[in-house]
C-alpha cells in the first residue's frame, strides 16, 4: 500500500518531478485525441499561467488544468468510451456514482494521488488532469445571472458535504445541516444531473460568453467574452506546443491580476498537500 505524505513536508524534488511528468504524459494523450477529432481545448489557470511565465510548470505547482466548450467536452467523453488509453479512466458523474465535481478527471490507472478533501467513497483516486467545461452565457450581469451562479455554489458545496459528511458536519453553518439531511436520501447521481444541467442552461452557442461555473475562482471573475478564447492560438509548456486563449494576457491579468509575471511570496506557493502518492508500481 502507498505511504502517508505529511502535510507538513514539501514533497522531494525528485517525486514531484516524476509526479509532473506522469501528469505531462495524461495531457499529451487528451491532446492528442483532441487533435484528432478536431475539438477545441485550452491550457487554463495555473497551467496558462506557467506556460506563459515559466515556459512549464509553475515550480510548485502539482496539477494541470484545461478547458473545453461544453460540446467539445461532452464530445470528449463519448470518444474516449473507444479511444481512451488503456492507461487512463475518464472519472465524472456517468462513471462513478459517487463523484460530485463538474469536472473532468483523467486519471493514471495504476497510481495514487490521494488528497487531504478526496472523500473515501471515490472510487479512483489516481494521478489527474482536470478538464472544466466552459458553458454559454448570455451575460455577465445581472440578477438572473448572480442569482445562477450563487445556486451553482451552494449546490456544489452541499454536494460536497454530502460526500464528506462525516468529517466536515461539525464544521458548518446550522441551515446547512439541516438542508443536508433533507437530501440525505437523495442520490449523489441525481444531485450531479441537476448540477450539470443547470449549468448548461440559459444559453446556446450564440451567446457571447463563456463561464466556467467548475473554477475555484468564481462565476463572475470566470465570465468572459468568448473572444478572449477563439481563436486559440499554442504555447511551449514542458518542451511541447499546446492550445491556449487567443486574448491569454488579458484572461491572466483578470485571473491574477497585473502583475502576474511577478512571483509570489513564499508562503503562498503551495500545492495540493496530497497525503497519499503511488507512481507507476513504485511505492512512495
Amino acid at each position: 500500500m502507498p505511504n502517508k505524505v505529511n502535510n507538513g513536508d514539501h514533497l522531494t524534488t525528485g517525486l514531484f518531478e516524476q509526479l509532473k511528468q506522469v501528469e505531462l504524459s495524461i495531457l499529451l494523450d487528451v491532446a492528442t485525441l483532441c487533435e484528432k477529432h478536431n475539438l477545441t481545448y485550452y491550457l487554463i489557470g495555473g497551467t496558462l499561467l506557467g506556460a506563459i511565465r515559466h515556459d512549464g510548470f509553475i515550480p510548485w505547482d502539482d496539477d494541470i488544468d484545461i478547458a473545453m466548450p461544453r460540446k467539445d467536452f461532452e464530445a470528449f467523453q463519448k470518444i474516449t468510451k473507444t479511444e481512451l488509453p488503456e492507461s487512463l479512466f475518464l472519472h465524472y458523474g456517468t462513471t462513478d456514482a459517487e463523484y460530485y465535481l463538474p469536472i473532468i478527471k483523467i486519471r493514471k490507472n495504476g497510481t495514487i494521488f490521494e488528497e487531504e478533501s478526496a472523500s473515501p467513497s471515490i472510487k479512483h483516486k489516481g494521478i489527474f488532469i482536470d478538464i472544466f467545461p466552459l458553458d454559454n452565457a448570455k451575460k455577465n450581469s445581472g440578477f438572473l445571472f448572480h442569482m445562477k451562479g450563487r445556486f451553482l455554489k451552494q449546490l456544489k458545496s452541499l454536494l460536497f458535504l454530502k460526500i464528506n459528511e462525516k468529517t466536515t458536519l461539525h464544521q458548518i453553518a446550522p441551515w446547512k445541516k439541516a438542508v443536508l439531511k433533507l437530501i440525505k436520501p437523495v442520490p449523489t447521481s441525481f444531485l450531479f444531473r441537476v448540477l450539470t444541467n443547470y449549468m448548461q442552461s440559459g444559453a446556446d452557442d450564440s451567446a457571447p460568453y463563456y463561464v466556467n461555473h467548475g473554477s475555484q475562482y468564481g462565476y463572475k471573475k470566470q465570465t468572459m467574452p468568448k473572444t478572449m478564447y477563439d481563436t486559440a492560438t499554442t504555447t511551449v509548456f514542458e518542451g511541447h506546443n499546446f492550445r491556449i486563449p487567443a486574448q491569454t494576457e488579458q484572461l491572466l491579468e483578470r485571473i491574477y491580476g497585473k502583475k502576474y509575471m511577478e512571483l509570489p511570496p513564499a508562503e503562498k506557493r503551495i500545492t495540493h498537500k496530497p497525503k497519499r502518492i503511488q507512481l507507476k508500481e513504485e511505492i512512495i
